[in-house]
């Protein structure tokens, strides 16, 4: 019993002791949280001579106001790299409790993509700042992408390092933007250095100039570009790195390894640092090869058509669907004596015989989308006389069918006519000979047939049966 009761009596003069001991260590939470928390610039800790006053230099005040409402994450870590500090934009970043940092090691909720940025961010010397790109792990295993700069601080002999991380997120995911806007890209994207070596290329620009990207990125834009437009695209550039233009646009000729030309239209604009200078060039070249070529045949195309036309010998003539003349080939000149000139906004009835205008009006009126109309007439000269020409047109329309436009060819036919009136006299002096021989013929066949009667009627033996008769 005395045992059980002196038992009883040692735990009853313990709990006193343990209350003091939990009320101290109540004082030390709040007292660790004050300073955790910025409410507590120095400390007062008791000893056998005395207290004694330590302030926290680490923790001055307004240095923690700065830091807590600054935008970036802010850390302070030991030496070994634990985490003594942090603010609250650093715990955000990483999607943890702040508290729940403390005490850890940076090597545990940072990941680099190189072994050697954890040795090269802790071993920065005082008054030193490294700077590394890094990714805050989150509790979920998700990152946060971050800028990092870890700069040393000889605290009285003790060294620390204050780490300040900047969010990357935003930039990683233009960054990822601009990557798959250039890989998919239909138009050639690049981004050039300010001396014109290629920094980036997208597939497009790789099969317009037919190299792969390490071949261009070993490359200027001077190695490929036609001889006769490096000059221009010179100064282009230069001014533009000047800063007298924002961009330029131009199209140009690139050399393929092949030996053959590719045309494109290039717009260049340039990224600037904060004092104007330039970072970096972008260039977005578009093919229009098949578009030039085909400018350049129909160009070909209405030069043949312009001097076929301006040296042949038929006249052309183009009238809108009422028949009045827009254009006429420099030939009329030489066929009919009128000027190219004095024919326009004419309506060409005004130049058809009188005795021909009716045939001519109901042909050209006859005339469908698409047809061509035949027809002969004679064309006022300007000199007033007529001269025989064959006028073929065709009636062009427009995709709903409506017409547009009359084009037609003179042809001089005056000496065909000449020579067809001839004929007409030569065939109608032939049919009145044959008129007259086949009168002859007759009349000879009328007498041979009377001598004929006249021999029946003499007798064999000559006598006049015709007057015996009579007797």
């Amino acid at each position: 019993m005395s045992f059980a009761g002196s038992d009883r009596g040692g735990q009853e003069s313990s709990i006193p002791q343990e209350a003091a001991l939990l009320a101290e260590i109540n004082d030390l939470k709040e007292t660790l949280d004050a300073i955790r928390s910025g409410g507590v610039d120095a400390v007062m800790i008791p000893g056998p001579d005395g207290g004694t006053l330590y302030t926290l230099t680490s923790a001055d005040r307004p240095y923690r106001v700065l830091v807590e409402q600054m935008g970036d994450g802010a850390a302070t870590l030991a030496e070994d790299g634990t985490v003594l500090y942090t603010n609250q934009r650093f715990a955000d970043l990483i999607r943890a409790e702040r508290a729940s940092l403390l005490g850890r090691d940076l090597a545990e909720i940072v990941q680099a993509n190189n072994p050697t940025i954890m040795g090269d961010l802790l071993g920065t010397a005082p008054g030193m700042t490294a700077h590394h790109e890094l990714a805050l792990i989150h509790p979920d295993a998700q990152r946060t992408p971050v800028l990092a700069s870890a700069t040393g601080l000889d605290l009285d002999g003790t060294i620390v390092r204050c780490l300040i991380v900047t969010d990357l997120t935003r930039r990683v995911e233009a960054e990822e933007q601009l990557r798959l806007t250039m890989e998919y890209a239909p138009i050639g994207l690049a981004m050039e250095s300010p001396h014109g070596r290629f920094v980036l290329v997208n597939p497009a620009l790789c099969r317009m100039l037919g190299r792969d990207a390490e071949t261009l990125q070993s490359m200027t834009w001077k190695d490929f570009t036609h001889p006769d437009d490096i000059e221009i695209t010179a100064d282009l550039l230069a001014n533009l790195i000047a800063g007298n233009a924002p961009s330029y646009s131009l199209r140009k000729r690139y050399l393929k390894p092949d030996g053959s030309v590719l045309w494109g239209d290039l717009s260049v604009s340039a990224v600037r640092n904060d004092d104007g200078s330039v970072r970096n060039v972008i260039a977005q070249i578009v093919d229009v090869t098949e578009q030039v070529q085909a400018t350049q045949m129909l160009a070909e195309s209405k030069e043949n058509y312009r001097l076929l036309a301006e040296n042949a010998s038929d006249v052309v003539l183009r009238q809108d669907p009422d028949r009045r003349i827009k254009w006429a080939s420099g030939s009329v000149a030489g066929v009919l004596g009128w000027g190219a000139s004095d024919l326009v906004e004419h309506v060409i009835d005004e130049f058809v015989h009188p005795d021909d205008l009716p045939m001519f009006g109901q042909l050209m009126a006859s005339s469908g989308p698409g047809g061509s109309t035949h027809a002969e007439f004679r064309f006022r000269r300007a000199d007033g006389t007529y001269r025989w020409v064959a006028y073929r047109t065709r009636l062009k329309a427009d995709e709903a069918g409506n017409p547009v436009a009359v084009v037609g060819g003179l042809v001089d036919i005056a000496s065909r006519k000449a020579g067809e009136a001839k004929e007409q006299e030569r065939l109608d002096e032939l049919e009145r000979f044959k008129r007259l021989t086949v009168g002859r013929e007759l009349k000879m066949i009328a007498l041979k047939k009377e001598l004929e009667h006249l021999k029946k009627l003499i007798s064999d033996d000559g006598t006049d049966r015709g007057n015996q008769s009579q007797t």
